[in-house]
């Protein structure tokens, strides 16, 4: 699942009710997702090739940061 489209569904559950497990699943989700993106680009850097592909890889491990930063600043009620 890109970045982005975690972004929806993390806003579609804000909107229903994130519980705190909930919150933590799509987390790791997340941060699984950057991991994978992050190894993909070393993998393109390595071989000095694909620069629209490497920066389309940094777009979404931006998003992914930048939703991995508000899930962490999510209040539990």
């Amino acid at each position: 699942m890109s970045c982005k489209s975690m972004y929806h569904r993390f806003e579609e559950e804000k909107r229903k009710g994130l519980d705190f497990e909930k919150a933590m699943e799509m987390y790791r989700d997340v941060e699984g997702s950057i991991r994978t993106h992050k190894i993909e680009l070393q993998e393109l850097q390595h071989v000095k090739q694909e620069p629209e592909e490497i920066s389309h890889l940094q777009e979404h491990i931006s998003e992914g940061e930048r939703l991995l930063q508000e899930i962490k600043t999510l209040r539990v009620h």
